[in-house]
């Protein structure tokens, strides 16, 4: 009797719920917004409006979908450790289907199969279940890229996972772009090259845990490593995203540090310290990095590049940022938690002139001081030349809305949902082809939040933005939420 107590007390303690609390891993589960755990399949969505004709294409999504409540002690750690979620809409001759697959993980596969949580807190190893030492640590929650046949998830802390991009099935849970890849880290935000098609990117704490090292390579469209190289940040912290162009390569250094004191005493990985400066660190792109020149400025927090480009010797870098700390789960050095929210964001751009060998500071300016927002995108086809339209998930007069900037004549128009209803971050989506720059269709997910969050997918015409979706997919219910979401053309994927 004895014995089947303890094994009834045993299983009582491994049943699956999430906490109510607010600010907790999961907060509410199944009741709550911030956990999904369904994979789905649905043919033919239904459709309002008329799908833009000959619209061929995939836009994938992901986003961390939490796959168990984490143990007592862990349970306040952020939203952004959940296990990443990919989805995917497929449109093609006037129809659209969809899918959504968990992204198989190391992590994700072996709490699978112990049925509960394994890993501890965001980024902190030693919070660890010690079952799974050696594995990679990484969910692959944030983005996704289609590069050299490969539908790539990533999570800035790991290597990528490539997916297939028919079914959302895991072919490899540790890629490293066949060992190019040497370092323990690899960016969320890699850039394509708008000319050669290469695919740029880099690993912040390389070498490991609270290392300053930045690993740089670029793959070209069969996937092979054309350049590789190491350079030293000024002091280890985030760098969530940066920017190429056809010259240069730039980091912005974010004042969120390593917390290595609360990362012993069982807290997440970063501490803001606003006791450490900006940097912009500045580098000739296929070098071996000996001439990064990182150049302070104003302290400030920008995670998202909207665009990029050079000049001669003039770098321009556009990011949507604040002054001060965005990230409030991620609160001031040596603090456990705080109460702050998000801190408002504006379009600032950089500016720092690299033929000036005494330049002792950058530029920074904000472009539209009455938009205010976050989640920059652009026409992907730009990535490292001068641009003109960018798109920002901003806040107008009724609520969230998507904003199109034009740099050329400084005006934005704005796709303004009805009220009730709150947009994700949107992708841009080319008219055809060969269309010019901004010309086509923003493509997102809008929550109807009368309607108990059930989701749409919405298509605005860029070129009205007013005048609302030219179509909308329904769907019946919510689908897992994103980080960000990436379109494919149909030409590019496979039969």
């Amino acid at each position: 009797m004895q014995d089947e107590a303890q094994r009834t007390d045993a299983g009582a303690n491994m049943q699956v719920l999430f906490p109510k609390e607010p600010k907790t891993f999961g907060s509410g589960g199944s009741a709550g917004r911030l956990v999904h755990r369904i994979e789905a399949d649905i043919v033919d969505c239904e459709v309002e409006g008329t799908l833009p004709p000959g619209l061929d294409g995939t836009f994938f999504r992901v986003g961390p979908d939490p796959q168990y409540p984490k143990p007592p002690q862990y349970a306040h750690d952020i939203d952004f450790d959940g296990e990443g979620h990919a989805s995917m809409f497929r449109i093609k001759g006037g129809h659209v289907d969809y899918r959504s697959r968990y992204v198989q993980t190391q992590r994700f596969k072996a709490q699978r199969a112990a049925r509960r949580s394994l890993f501890g807190m965001y980024r902190n190893p030693a919070t660890d279940d010690p079952s799974v030492a050696g594995l990679s640590r990484g969910t692959a929650n944030t983005q996704v890229f289609f590069h050299h046949g490969k539908l790539l998830a990533f999570k800035e802390d790991s290597p990528p996972v490539v997916l297939d991009p028919v079914t959302l099935e895991t072919i490899d849970d540790y890629y490293t772009f066949g060992g190019a890849l040497q370092g323990e880290t690899y960016t969320a935000h890699p850039k394509i090259d708008s000319v050669t098609g290469d695919l740029i990117g880099f690993g912040y704490e390389a070498r490991g845990l609270a290392t300053d090292d930045i690993e740089i390579l670029s793959i070209d469209p069969t996937g092979k490593c054309n350049w590789h190289t190491w350079v030293k940040a000024p002091y280890a912290c985030m760098l969530h995203d940066f920017a190429v162009t056809d010259r240069h390569i730039a980091f912005l250094t974010i004042p969120l540090v390593p917390d290595l004191d609360r990362m012993k005493a069982g807290g997440v990985h970063f501490g803001w310290n606003k006791d450490v400066p900006s940097y912009l660190g500045v580098m000739r792109r296929g070098g071996d990095g000996a001439d990064i020149r990182w150049i302070p400025g104003p302290p400030v927090m920008c995670t998202h590049t909207m665009g990029a480009w050079s000049e001669g010797d003039v770098l321009h870098v556009d990011m949507d940022g604040a002054e001060i700390n965005q990230f409030p789960f991620f609160p001031p050095f040596g603090e456990q938690r705080s109460d702050e929210g998000m801190a408002p964001g504006n379009i600032r751009r950089f500016t720092v002139d690299l033929a000036d060998p005494a330049a002792n500071s950058f530029k920074m300016e904000v472009l539209y001081p009455d938009i205010v927002g976050v989640l920059a995108r652009q026409d992907d086809r730009y990535h490292t030349l001068p641009y003109r339209y960018g798109f920002i998930l901003s806040i107008g007069p009724t609520g969230p809305c998507w904003t199109k900037v034009d740099h050329q004549t400084g005006q934005a128009t704005t796709f303004m949902p009805p009220a009730g209803s709150v947009p994700s971050e949107m992708c841009f989506v080319p008219r055809s082809k060969d269309a010019a720059e901004g010309d086509g269709y923003l493509i997102g997910i809008v929550s109807r939040m009368q309607e108990g969050g059930r989701s749409d997918l919405v298509i605005v015409d860029t070129m009205d933005m007013a005048a609302g979706p030219v179509a909308t997919v329904k769907m019946p219910c919510r689908i897992v939420g994103q980080v960000h979401g990436f379109w494919v053309p149909g030409e590019q994927l496979p039969a």
